[in-house]
């Protein structure tokens, strides 16, 4: 059975600071944080890196990954590859979040380039102990289970994999058919993306989705474990952007994280 502890993406407060960020994910008891890239710590700033380190450990939680947002915008160069592992690792991030490159396809030479690319930032980041997840996510190759699959067997590098998210950029989903796609990412899948959303303008709070939500975790604890470290499923995006619906979201993620297996299956 494989476990898998409470988190919390860094942006879903991004207009908060590092300390406030790291208390509030104290308080909610949630156990890691994913810092991200954009504001809290930007690649090559270790000042930051070392703030929310220390900030995070202050808060009994620890630094689950760096979310960066290399190559959403193309393949990077090998110094902006550099300046995220050397942020990841004053950070004390086991793992980078990487992404697939908007309106890149399979088949043409943007897809090999970035094909190409991951494998070079896969292996400077195994010499670093670090691990790296795709992010899942529309308008990406990753936008679909097998687009994420083709892409991970393509690059080849055993320290990446692929994170999931509900797929809120295709029609509404059930929990039976997200659940079916952790099954078939299996061993391939890093942490979670959490969160409820009627629509990408429309967020709901967590527990309107218990049901969807249930069904996933479901299918992580029984899924094949090929991911070398703790799993994470990481709030993101509440309702409103507001720190009490975040703290209502972690409290339903709390007990659905607690409830015995036998009283989550269907």
């Amino acid at each position: 059975m494989n476990a898998i502890r409470p988190g919390l993406c860094s942006v879903t407060l991004r207009a908060v600071p590092v300390d406030e960020v790291a208390r509030v994910a104290g308080e909610c008891g949630l156990a890691g944080i994913e810092w991200g890239g954009d504001v809290h710590v930007p690649p090559g700033d270790l000042v930051a890196a070392a703030r929310a380190r220390e900030a995070t450990r202050a808060a009994g939680a620890e630094v689950a990954s760096y979310g960066s947002y290399l190559f959403a915008a193309g393949v990077p160069t090998t110094t902006e590859m550099g300046l995220v592992l050397d942020t990841a690792v004053e950070l004390g991030a086991p793992n980078v979040r990487v992404w697939a490159g908007f309106g890149v396809e399979a088949g043409t030479d943007a897809y090999a380039a970035t094909r190409d690319g991951l494998a070079r930032f896969c292996a400077r980041a195994a010499e670093r102990a670090v691990t790296a997840g795709l992010e899942f996510h529309g308008g990406t190759p990753t936008a679909t289970v097998a687009g994420a699959q083709g892409l991970l067997e393509a690059v080849g590098a055993p320290n990446l994999f692929t994170y999931w998210q509900p797929p809120y950029w295709r029609a509404p989903t059930s929990g039976e058919a997200d659940a079916a796609e952790i099954a078939a990412l299996g061993s391939q899948l890093s942490h979670l993306h959490v969160y409820e959303w009627a629509g990408p303008e429309d967020r709901r709070l967590l527990a309107e989705g218990t049901d969807r939500w249930r069904a996933v975790l479901r299918a992580v604890r029984a899924s094949t474990d090929g991911w070398p470290a703790a799993r994470y499923a990481f709030l993101e995006f509440v309702a409103g952007d507001d720190p009490g619906a975040l703290r209502r979201d972690a409290a339903t993620l709390g007990r659905m994280l607690a409830e015995p297996v036998s009283t989550v299956r269907p």
